[in-house]
């Protein structure tokens, strides 16, 4: 017979083994949090245009896309910051998942 102490952390063990490894974005629409399109609403074309790569978010809109950019960081993206073009196309395809995500 076990001790009822050991016995309780084994199964909490047991069940920190079983919780699958969740994606970004499915993560923040079940927590409900506030979306990408509920915080940037009224820039949604702007980042439709980035998505698009008819503009470049980081020349044309400095501020928004380091508001982006912070937005992403504080959900759980991991960004280099050695390489800003592969920042940025990380940046770009969050946003591009969460725009499909959305339908918007």
């Amino acid at each position: 017979m076990r001790n009822g102490f050991a016995y309780k952390q084994l199964e909490e063990e047991q069940k920190l083994d079983l919780k699958p490894n969740i994606s970004y974005t499915s993560t923040v629409n079940y927590y409900k949090a506030m979306t990408l399109t509920s915080k940037f609403k009224k820039d949604l074309c702007t980042l439709r245009a980035a998505v698009n790569q008819e503009i470049f978010l980081d020349v044309k809109h400095p501020k928004l896309y380091k508001k982006v950019r912070r937005y992403y960081e504080n959900a759980g993206l991991q960004l280099n910051g050695e390489d800003p073009d592969i920042d940025y196309n990380s940046v770009i395809d969050c946003i591009a998942e969460d725009l499909i995500l959305n339908n918007q």
